[in-house]
């Protein structure tokens, strides 16, 4: 190759917001490439155009052999390397065959349009990703947060999204900047709520502002059910945090056991995760906070239990866990196959969750059973050991000091038992 490949980045003000430096290239170019929106810029331009559309890799493999020959030029949003085409580009080309021209970003430019800092902000890419991908910094409760949106992650769906995760209040002041740079550019501020009756331009950034009068972030995000002036800690959510109470009693796996549980669960990024019995979802929020991309579904078939696990859901911001209101094994139906299963409730089907559990575990899942009686212990340890498993199993026996008159004693807590399998 001659000449490197020219990356450019091109504005919503197209040919005019760019560089003496850039112009040379396009018109000593042979071979203009970039989305449709880019390339209607250069209607009159003479030469061949490639369009950059779903087919992306076999375009861009097409630009390499293009780019071998005759002067090629890439025209790509704002900075290229900024959540743009140049990470693809640099997966093909050697870093010495490529030139990138950037101009302005649109998150500079939507910060400078509300004139923000930016060098504290979070970025968050919606764009083509799940919703989930906001929740971290939602439940880091970041001091300002730029969102690239997509069709159907648009801003009403953001504006929902801070209601349901009981951030509306936190982040009182939404930013949405359309069309930047353009003639037909509008930055506005809305409060969550008024987002969600809005329509917008496909093309925009959405900042979320921490309010003055709201808790400051830190590294640790504070949950409104949390004794007022306290932080939640980065591992092991406090009992009092959670919402647990039924009339059936306190349904929560203890702090302890809980961390225990996740650390034989093994989780890793991406993994799907079924909380079997979640009753107040304290096994399944834990799970939630140590990576936005687990995706987990907790099943729970007592209605109390179930508000309170919604409840808690909304309060914690976990995106990536869904409430299943339903009684195992039926409620597995409709799930996606798991690589872990935690089992804190069987309601006396232990041995029917197990076989359901174990037949859709991928190969090498984990299943963990917390075991309260000797008889789901014994129940659980033959029913695994009679279906070619090799379990194994943990007691725990806690105990946690007490006053007792002016002296302190420790008292005992009931023994529990981790029981732990995996799937060959």
């Amino acid at each position: 190759m001659t000449e490197p490949l020219v990356v450019i980045g091109i504005g919503h003000d197209g040919p005019a917001g760019l560089s003496p430096e850039a112009h040379d290239h396009i018109a000593r170019a042979k071979v203009l490439a970039g989305g449709a929106r880019h390339l209607a810029f250069f209607s009159e331009w003479d030469g061949e155009k490639v369009v950059f559309d779903a087919n992306i890799s076999q375009r861009i493999a097409y630009v390499r052999e293009c780019a071998a020959q005759r002067k090629t030029v890439v025209l790509a949003s704002g900075d290229p390397l900024f959540y743009g085409i140049g990470r693809l580009l640099l997966e093909v080309f050697p870093r010495e065959q490529l030139l990138f021209l950037p101009h302005l970003s649109s998150v500079q430019l939507a910060f400078a349009r509300i004139k923000e800092t930016w060098d504290d902000a979070c970025i968050v890419s919606l764009h083509g990703r799940p919703l989930q991908a906001l929740a971290p910094a939602l439940q880091r409760r970041e001091s300002k947060i730029a969102v690239f949106t997509d069709a159907h992650n648009s801003p009403a769906a953001i504006g929902v999204c801070l209601r349901e995760t009981g951030c509306a209040a936190v982040y009182p002041v939404a930013w949405v900047c359309e069309n930047l740079g353009g003639p037909d550019e509008r930055v506005t501020s809305w409060t969550p709520g008024e987002l969600e009756q809005e329509i917008f331009s496909p093309l925009n950034i959405v900042i979320l502002l921490h309010g003055q009068d709201a808790e400051r972030p830190g590294r640790a995000f504070r949950c409104p059910a949390w004794e007022r002036g306290k932080k939640l800690p980065l591992l092991g959510i406090p009992e009092e945090a959670l919402r647990h109470r039924t009339r059936r009693g306190d349904l929560i796996t203890r702090r302890e056991i809980r961390l225990l549980s996740l650390c034989y669960l093994e989780l890793h990024r991406g993994d799907v995760l079924w909380d079997v019995g979640a009753g107040s979802g304290s096994v399944s929020i834990e799970a939630a906070r140590l990576h936005s991309d687990l995706k987990i579904f907790a099943i729970e078939k007592d209605a109390e239990a179930w508000e309170n696990l919604e409840a808690n859901v909304r309060t914690f911001g976990a995106l990536s866990v869904h409430p299943i209101a339903g009684t195992a094994p039926d409620a597995f139906g409709q799930l996606p196959d798991p690589d872990a299963v935690f089992v804190g409730g069987s309601g006396g089907k232990l041995e029917a969750i197990l076989a359901a559990a174990l037949g859709r575990l991928k190969p090498g899942g984990r299943l963990i059973v917390n075991c309260i009686t000797l008889d789901s212990l014994a129940c659980g340890w033959n029913w695994l050991r009679d279906h070619d498993t090799q379990p194994q199993v943990t007691s725990v026996q806690l105990a946690h000091s007490r006053p007792l008159g002016k002296l302190y004693s420790l008292e005992p807590a009931s023994p529990l038992f981790i029981l732990q399998a995996r799937k060959q």
